[in-house]
Parts: C-alpha cells; sequence; structure tokens
C-alpha cells in the first residue's frame, strides 16, 4: 500500500528542489509560444497507433538491481512512419516506488533516457526523458488488462483538460543482451515528460518538494480533484506531490497535474489497497481528497465533466485492445461518479462536505 505524508506546510511556503525552473530567467511570450508549438506538434504524440518497438538492454540487470539512479545502456529499434527501421543507443534504468520493489512487481517500470540530438527526424524527435508503463507481472494477463486500463484514464484525463500527460501506447520487444531473460512482447505505454507537458501548456515545470494548495488556481486543482474522485483515485497529494505534478502556466497560474494511476478504483487492480487512514473497504470505494474552496460549486464542474460523458465514452467504446466486459465495467463505474454529479444532495453530501481543509 502506498502513503503519503501529512500536510505541514504554511500559507506561501514552497519548497524548491535545487536547480528548479523557479531559479531560471523565465521565458518570454515568444518563448513560450515556440515551446508550445514544438510541443504540440511532438511526432511521438500525433498517432493513437501503438508503436512497435524492441529494447535490448540488461532485462535481467534491471529486474535484479532495480536501481533508480543507475542507468544501463542499450539500444530501441523502431519503425518511423515512413516504414524504415531504425536503431539508436538508449540508456534504462529503473523507476518508480511501489512498483520498484520486487515484492510488488516481477517486471519494474522503466525510464528510457534517448540522446535527444540523434532523435531528430524521428518518431522521438524532441524527447528525451520518457516513463514507460509496463506489465508488473510479465507473464499474467491480468496485469497486461491493467495497464490498459490506466492507460485509458490518461486518454479520459486528457479529454476533460490538455494540463494533462500525453501517452502512447507501444508493442515493445524485450530481449536481454545475455540471454538471461527470455524474449517476449507486451502492451505497454510511453507518458509525456513533465517539461514536454508543461511547455505545451505553455507553462514551466515546477521542481518543488511541498507547495500550499491555496495558492494553486483553484479552478485546475477542483478540476484535477473531481478527476481523481471520478476515477477513483486517493493516492495522490497535491501538496507533497505525490503522484502529482506542478506546473507554472504563463500568466501566473499553479497547476497541479495528477499521474500513476493504477492505484484507482477504475483500474481496481488486484494490489491495490486504500490508505487505512482513509476509512474506506476497498480501492472502488470512492473518498474526496480535494481542498475546500468557493471554486467547488456544482453547477461548473457538471458542465464540464458530463459534458464529456459521451465523447469519454466513445473513446473507450472505441479501444479494441481490451475486451468489452472490461471497458463496461470502467463506464458502468463511471456512470456512478455521473449520477453523484447529477444529484445536487449527493454532490453535497460526496464532494462538498468532503473536502479538506488546510487551515
Amino acid at each position: 500500500m502506498k502513503t503519503t505524508p501529512v500536510l505541514l506546510v504554511f500559507l506561501g511556503v514552497m519548497l524548491p528542489a535545487q536547480g528548479s525552473a523557479q531559479e531560471e530567467q523565465p521565458p518570454t511570450a515568444e518563448d513560450y509560444a515556440a515551446k508550445a508549438a514544438a510541443a504540440e506538434a511532438a511526432p511521438l504524440f500525433a498517432s493513437d497507433e501503438p508503436l512497435r518497438l524492441t529494447l535490448r538492454t540488461d532485462i535481467k540487470w534491471l529486474r535484479d538491481v532495480r536501481s533508480d539512479s543507475t542507468e544501463t545502456d542499450g539500444t530501441v529499434t523502431f519503425t518511423d512512419p515512413d516504414g524504415s527501421s531504425i536503431e539508436r543507443p538508449v540508456e534504462v534504468r529503473t523507476r518508480g516506488n511501489w512498483r520498484r520493489d520486487k515484492r510488488n512487481c516481477r517486471f519494474p517500470p522503466l525510464r528510457l533516457d534517448f540522446p535527444r540530438s540523434q532523435m531528430e527526424g524521428t518518431v522521438f524527435e524532441g524527447q528525451d526523458k520518457l516513463k514507460l508503463v509496463t506489465p508488473c507481472h510479465d507473464s499474467r494477463d491480468d496485469y497486461q488488462r491493467y495497464v490498459m486500463k490506466e492507460y485509458l484514464i490518461y486518454q479520459a484525463y486528457q479529454l476533460i483538460t490538455p494540463m494533462s500527460f500525453r501517452t502512447r501506447l507501444v508493442e515493445i520487444t524485450y530481449e536481454d543482451l545475455a540471454g538471461d531473460y527470455d524474449t517476449r512482447t507486451k502492451l505497454a505505454f510511453l507518458i509525456e515528460s513533465d517539461e514536454q507537458m508543461a511547455e505545451r501548456n505553455r507553462a514551466v515545470y515546477q521542481d518543488v518538494e511541498q507547495f500550499h494548495p491555496a495558492r494553486m488556481d483553484a479552478t485546475a486543482a477542483v478540476t484535477a480533484s473531481v478527476f481523481n474522485f471520478m476515477v477513483g483515485f486517493t493516492d495522490v497529494s497535491q501538496t507533497f506531490f505525490h503522484n502529482s505534478k506542478l506546473i507554472r502556466t504563463e500568466d501566473g497560474r499553479y497547476v497541479p497535474v495528477g499521474y500513476d494511476f493504477d492505484f484507482s478504483g477504475a483500474v481496481n487492480a488486484r494490489y491495490a489497497t486504500p490508505d487505512p487512514s482513509l476509512g474506506l473497504r476497498r480501492v472502488t470505494d470512492r473518498a474526496f481528497r480535494g481542498f475546500c474552496r468557493p471554486e467547488l460549486e456544482r453547477g461548473w464542474i457538471a458542465e464540464l465533466f458530463l459534458g464529456k460523458r459521451e465523447a469519454i465514452r466513445a473513446a473507450y467504446e472505441g479501444f479494441d485492445l481490451l475486451e468489452e466486459d472490461r471497458i463496461e465495467d470502467m463506464l458502468e463505474y463511471y456512470d456512478e461518479f455521473y449520477e453523484i454529479l447529477e444529484n445536487e444532495g449527493r454532490f453535497d453530501r460526496y464532494v462538498v462536505r468532503a473536502c479538506r481543509n488546510w487551515s
């Protein structure tokens, strides 16, 4: 079970990590525009089709050592849109907390570090460090389903707000250089980098350890919190940035952006359990974890989320890499959320009166 620390910050306190964006000269309007255009046009996210690639590296070492600070060399081979096969060097390391632990996952999540200068003209042009989400058990079908269900949550998030991470499906073949790991192919997905997500939204990624919620843009913070409530995601902190990132927009607004939804009720992974302090029996039980704000008002929230209901349904029903009954389970789970939005009394009970005070 993953946990988050208690609130320890005071109003207005922000602790940037060394070398963070706050210490740099802010971009000009022209910089914001140019970076946003480049990020939006990134070829990696121009298609929803699974990208086929082969990763050749020391798979056994990655599975045995699981270091999140030491990389091992390898290569990636992929097919570009023009049909040509391309091979490039890559550095690989494991990442994450819960899923990196051998007791929890047989195969850890990875980070691929591409040589940016060598990726020009390929589907990975403009990319550098990318997170790869892959099944944490590499020989069980249910864990493959969890990855696909988590991918769909990111798709729904993108439909709700562009201030979310883009993803790209990959059909990845793992080949161990020494032959100590049986070659196998899995469906996985790559997550847009923190910096590119921020640039796409005319913002700068903020590498902070903690931040007071009162300083966040209220509408954006409510949107993120309600989305977490929609997908049944309580394993998150917008204060200590557990499964959440922070960006600062060109006009000075601080926006939280969620990620890593495997512990959500919509995924309903067999390993996911709620924090005991929340009083929830199972991970599919919803609990609103957002802070109390005047903007926590049903009118605009219902308009936004109910307005995207059919688009989300269409996106899910058009996804043919997950069984229909699993898709329907997720949509029925969301229907319970929509029923709360449609009823003022239930919204008041489950959202407004459940919000958290920061004072």
